[in-house]
């Protein structure tokens, strides 16, 4: 049975960043399986441990200084000299399945598991990949999707998050295919979700990183629109409004400009680990989960919706994904348009002002988030997929043929630090 696996992920991983749970919890399960696991990560700010253990599996930092979200101009230099430094690491290593997350070592990936005889995984966690590159990149997108198309039918298994990441490859003729949602873990969910009927203030809120276009300019219009509202009715210090999560070092004068009106109003804390969302989001009554359905966009499926449900947090949603579906479904909250201020607005204050309503939903949303949207609904389904994958007889090795090309200029992993920014994992 094919039991040493390296994963391949385009990121630094590091606890602070609550979207490398999913990554986490595969390699932690497949660990605990059994397997001999080790991930290659890219530390793009060359901060990190280059080597460290954790929960069983080894983790190696690829140090090659780059941004996120810079686009291909930008990034495009580093982006080849990290497949390259994977390409070598493959062929060096031990390896009976390569487990590739997302496109950015996708061809290095794939064809160092060919050259070794190896079983290939793509794990797609990101359901419309490169959406938020800025206009001017937006052209290449179809030769993105083409490239994900053309090898994911080539893969052994790819593993995806959402619905409609289903629906796209098999239209694509993807036979060996896992949906396998970004999930909390149940230990979230607490036990019984405390009353907050009757206290004074309402703390409406949203945990994750904080940059240009993810919805956080629409949060904070809505914001400044229900304190106006609130003052109009003669009251004044009912809400508040609480975000944790990075701003990006491009956006924090846009950020502080935005919410000087309401300063007094607002409370902003930093990264904070993923281990902690619970207790962070224990300080909301409502989560904020907006986002544009812009054409790039309109299929992902935030997890911020899974945290809060699992959390027992109520959430005012825009409809993109499959959030409206799930929220009328589990009634854990409402779905506004988010280019209505007036319609979070009035969310906001149906699920405040009306007896009962708040905690109707909290209960609702733990119980959803424990019967469907937790990470043990989806451990089986990976662990089962990585059964039947494993226990296929090994392809013959190809002969090694020789790395993607690389720029001269600056040695591979040199620790030169840089400023870095904190999209969605794979960005370029």
């Amino acid at each position: 049975m094919s039991r040493r696996v390296v994963a391949v992920f385009g990121m630094s991983f590091h606890p602070s960043q609550g979207r490398y749970l999913r990554v986490h919890n595969q390699l932690r399960v497949l660990a605990a399986a059994g397997y001999d696991v080790l991930l290659l990560c890219w530390d793009r700010e060359c901060r990190l441990p280059e080597e460290e253990t954790r929960d069983g599996f080894r983790i190696r930092r690829i140090r090659i200084p780059a941004g996120v979200g810079r686009g291909p101009l930008r990034n495009g230099r580093a982006v080849l000299r990290f497949n390259r430094a994977v390409y070598r690491a493959l062929m060096k290593e031990p390896v009976d399945i390569v487990h590739c997350y997302n496109l950015d070592a996708v061809l290095a990936a794939y064809l160092a598991a060919t050259r070794r005889g190896a079983r290939a995984v793509l794990d797609l966690c990101e359901p419309e990949y490169y959406g938020l590159w800025k206009a001017r990149y937006r052209p290449l997108l179809p030769v993105i999707n083409a490239i994900e198309r053309h090898l994911a039918r080539r893969f052994d298994q790819v593993v995806v998050h959402n619905v409609f990441q289903v629906r796209k490859f098999r239209r694509y003729g993807v036979s060996r295919l896992a949906q396998v949602g970004s999930y909390p873990n149940r230990s979230m969910i607490p036990a019984a979700p405390a009353s907050r009927s009757g206290e004074g203030r309402f703390v409406i809120g949203r945990l994750g990183t904080i940059y240009e276009d993810n919805g956080i300019e629409e949060i904070l219009e809505a914001y400044r629109l229900l304190l106006e509202r609130e003052r109009a009715r003669g009251g004044a210090g009912r809400y508040h409004l609480y975000l944790a999560g990075r701003v990006f070092d491009g956006y924090a004068a846009t950020f502080r400009r935005l919410i000087e009106p309401f300063r007094d109003q607002v409370t902003v804390e930093g990264s904070f680990d993923a281990f902690d969302m619970a207790r962070l989001y224990g300080r909301l009554d409502l989560s904020l989960v907006l986002a544009r359905r812009t054409r790039w966009f309109r299929n992902i499926t935030p997890t911020k919706l899974f945290d809060s449900m699992a959390c027992a947090v109520p959430v005012v949603g825009s409809d993109i994904g499959e959030v409206k579906e799930i929220l009328a479904e589990s009634r854990a909250g409402l779905v506004v348009d988010e280019r209505d201020p007036a319609s979070i607005c009035e969310a906001i204050e149906t699920i405040a002002l009306t007896p009962g309503l708040r905690d109707a939903m909290a209960r609702s949303a733990a119980r959803a988030a424990h019967d469907r949207y937790t990470w043990e609904v989806g451990e089986p389904v990976f662990l089962e997929a990585y059964a039947r994958l494993a226990a296929r007889p090994p392809a013959a090795p190809a002969p090694a043929l020789p790395p993607p090309e690389t720029p001269a200029s600056a040695p591979l992993g040199a620790d030169v630090r840089t400023a870095a920014f904190d999209r969605p994992p794979g960005s370029l």
